[in-house]
This record gives C-alpha cells, sequence and structure tokens, in this order.
C-alpha cells in the first residue's frame, strides 16, 4: 500500500508490525470502500448501500481486534486493552477519518476504554 502510515514502531519487523500493517491495510480498503460507495450513489440508492456497511463492519471488526491487539503487544499490554465496539462503529460512520480514527488507539499513552471515548468525544467527525 503505497503512501500508508506506518506503524509508530520502525525497528525490525516484528510479528506484532506485520498484523498491524495487514490490520491497516484491510482497515484501509474497507474504509475507501465505504467512503467511495457514500460518494458515488446516487441519493435513492443510498438505502441500498446498508448491506455493505454491515459487511464492511464484520471486517473492520475483526481487522480492528487484529490491529489493537498488535499495537498491545507491542506496548506490553494484555491484547483486549484497546478494542472496543466503539471503534468498528466509528470507521463505519466515518470512513474519511480512518487514519484519525486509529491515531487515536495507536497512541502510546492510551489509558482505557473511558479514556479512548474521552479522546472521541474531542475529535471533529463532522462532514469535511
Amino acid at each position: 500500500m503505497q503512501g500508508a502510515a506506518r506503524c509508530p514502531w520502525k525497528e525490525l519487523m516484528t510479528v506484532a508490525e506485520q498484523r498491524c500493517e495487514q490490520a491497516r491495510a484491510i482497515i484501509a480498503s474497507a474504509c475507501r470502500v465505504l467512503r467511495d460507495t457514500r460518494e458515488t450513489a446516487p441519493i435513492f440508492t443510498r438505502d441500498m448501500v446498508e448491506p455493505t456497511s454491515a459487511d464492511c463492519y464484520v471486517l473492520l471488526r475483526d481487522a480492528s481486534k487484529m490491529f489493537c491487539a498488535a499495537v498491545s503487544e507491542h506496548y506490553g499490554e494484555p491484547s483486549g486493552h484497546r478494542w472496543s465496539p466503539v471503534l468498528p462503529e466509528l470507521l463505519v460512520a466515518h470512513p474519511e477519518k480512518c487514519g484519525e480514527t486509529l491515531a487515536l488507539a495507536e497512541r502510546k499513552d492510551f489509558q482505557e476504554l473511558s479514556h479512548f471515548l474521552h479522546e472521541l468525544s474531542h475529535f471533529d467527525y463532522s462532514p469535511a
């Protein structure tokens, strides 16, 4: 994937970094499909976009779990520490903010779900 952001650690590619990169690529692709579908769908067919959103949700849920587990592994945290059901929901609702949303989950100073939700409440998710 050309031009994609890399995981924050730059040493030799570890298994965690490989999983992080794979998950990031899956997430970016799903977000791109959602964004493109919403931008190109005529108004009268927008309700037909819902199956795409549902399919992408499942993909984003699984990929975001893998992504968060890899980031947690890098920082020596329990694997479920960073993931929340809020993450794939935000990615489906705002695919144009994919990179920014993942960056919040990647932050080294990430504390817990309540901190994550607090950070997201200050993030501008209004349409560009």
